[in-house]
């Protein structure tokens, strides 16, 4: 019995070890797998994270691509709005005013434009943007024109203008709701070095033969709740511009008023911001700032801009574009822009000078002198039919001494003849006053004058005295002989009735 018992302990024990080793290699089993299916995690996350390194390099690459387009250059050219004149197809300037003109379901849009530079070929191209198509007045289609700078005729005169005059003509939908649409023109060019100039242009288009937004659609559900009628938007123009002054000369300071007006019936705007730009270096806006803020301007309301600059003494003849962003809100708080500008004529200071030429203090009636005029532009730009005259009592000139035009610091020479005649009058001789007109123009054709004059002495022909004294000695010499030959004969006459008498007597 013992003995069986010792066996089936020795069972039990060797049972028991086995069981031990069972659940030992199963614990490491899954200890294992746990972990091949956390380093799979792992790994799988290392795949998915972004490569740090990678997305580095592609930031570079892409500011490396903003610096190069900030980097790019920049056209000095600059193109803008001549809102001074009228041209064909225009009914007004921009700056009173101008509207496209719709009629016969088209709309003529006119942009006359400056450029401050040399463009390649003067030629700028021009495209139109209409906008969203949904509730367009316009029929859509591809609008894209070339333009090149040519002489155009201005209001309604003769006289013509250096301008890229940009013209298309829209068609209008028959479906047209009748307000006003913004139109925006975009400008594309290249300057003598290559480089691109853009700039765009808004105009807007009043469409009122379309139909009236305020009536009922035909057909339409009746709503119980009223829907808002469309209305246009604000929008902001130069309306005027007034200098201080007739003419802006180089080296002056000037103020210029700008009268800035909201054209809208129906809406105000607010804030306002109105920014000067001046692409000329040689015109330099003296404001502490060139942007100025306006809180509100009411519907059909003006308010106005005191811009004070200044003409460097180096600024050529000629008119200088200034142009005013406007960006600003509706009732809404949408925000809207537009742009104006205005024009300032420059005038460089003429300074032109005079040799007079020396003449005798007594002169004779008859003679003929030669004169010859020195002049001097010690000015900054050309003046233009430089000439001089002389004019005075008893003094004729045989022509006007024309010298021409004459460039910044150049000198020239005109000549003609002085012919002395006498006096008007009684007295033909004596003292007389003559005066020499120096006459120039500017590069606008306005004309100067400066007048010098000299004082001169008329005097007999030496030739014209004898001969009169001749004539009084022959006058007197024909009276003797006269005389004696009327004696003569009253002695014969007496001698012969003697004689007849005498003998007579006998």
């Amino acid at each position: 019995m013992k003995k069986f018992v010792s066996i089936l302990l020795v069972i039990i024990m060797c049972l028991s070890y086995h069981f031990i080793l069972v659940v030992h290699a199963s614990t490491l089993d899954a200890k294992s797998d746990s972990a091949v299916m956390q380093e799979g995690k792992s790994t799988q996350a290392q795949a998915d994270k972004p490569d740090n390194k990678a997305g580095a390099g592609a930031k570079d690459d892409a500011a490396s691509k903003d610096d190069a387009a900030s980097g790019a250059s920049m056209s000095e050219v600059s193109l803008c709005i001549d809102n001074k004149n009228v041209y064909e197809g225009m009914q007004q300037a921009y700056a009173n005013g101008y509207q496209p003109v719709c009629a016969n379901g088209n709309v003529t849009l006119v942009l006359p434009l400056i450029s401050d530079g040399k463009l390649q070929q003067d030629k700028i191209t021009a495209s139109v943007d209409l906008g969203a198509t949904d509730n367009s007045p316009f029929v859509f289609r591809s609008y894209e024109k070339e333009f090149n700078c040519k002489p155009e005729y201005i209001n309604g005169t003769g006289e013509t203008k250096d301008i890229f005059l940009v013209s298309f003509e829209l068609t209008l939908s028959e479906k047209r709701v009748n307000g006003i649409y913004p139109v925006i023109i975009n400008v594309t060019g290249k300057d003598e070095n290559g480089i691109e100039v853009q700039k765009s242009f808004t105009n807007f288009v009043s469409v009122a033969d379309g139909i009236d937004p305020n009536a009922a659609a035909s057909g339409a559900a009746d709503t119980t709740q009223a829907e808002e009628t469309p209305t246009s938007a604000p929008v902001v123009l130069v309306d005027k511009s007034v200098i201080n002054t007739d003419t802006v000369k180089a080296g002056e300071d000037f103020e210029v008023t700008v009268t800035l007006k909201n054209a809208s019936r129906q809406k105000s705007v607010q804030n306002l911001v109105a920014t000067v730009n001046v692409p000329s270096a040689d015109i330099e806006l003296k404001n502490d700032s060139n942007t100025i803020f306006i809180g509100k301007i009411g519907t059909q309301k003006t308010t106005e801009l005191t811009l004070k600059f200044h003409a460097s003494k180096s600024t050529a003849d000629g008119n200088y574009p200034i142009e005013i962003a406007m960006s600003y809100d509706d009732p809404k708080a949408s925000t809207l822009s537009s742009t104006g500008n205005f024009v300032v004529t420059v005038e460089q200071p003429l300074d032109v000078k005079l040799t007079m030429p020396n003449i005798d203090k007594n002169v004779t009636a008859g003679d003929t002198i030669p004169l010859t005029f020195q002049v001097m532009n010690l000015g900054r730009s050309t003046v233009y039919n430089v000439r001089c005259d002389v004019t005075g009592d008893g003094l004729s000139q045989t022509k006007t001494a024309f010298i021409g035009n004459m460039e910044s610091g150049t000198a020239g020479e005109g000549e003609t003849n002085l012919f002395i005649t006498t006096l008007e009058g009684k007295s033909q001789y004596g003292d007389t006053t003559g005066t020499v007109t120096l006459t120039y123009e500017d590069g606008f054709g306005n004309e100067q004058t400066q007048e010098f004059s000299f004082n001169t002495t008329i005097n007999k022909m030496p030739d014209e005295a004898s001969t009169g004294d001749e004539k009084k000695e022959k006058s007197a010499s024909q009276w003797w002989i006269s005389l004696a030959v009327i004696g003569g004969l009253i002695i014969l006459a007496g001698a012969v009735s003697g004689a007849y008498y005498m003998g007579r007597k006998k």
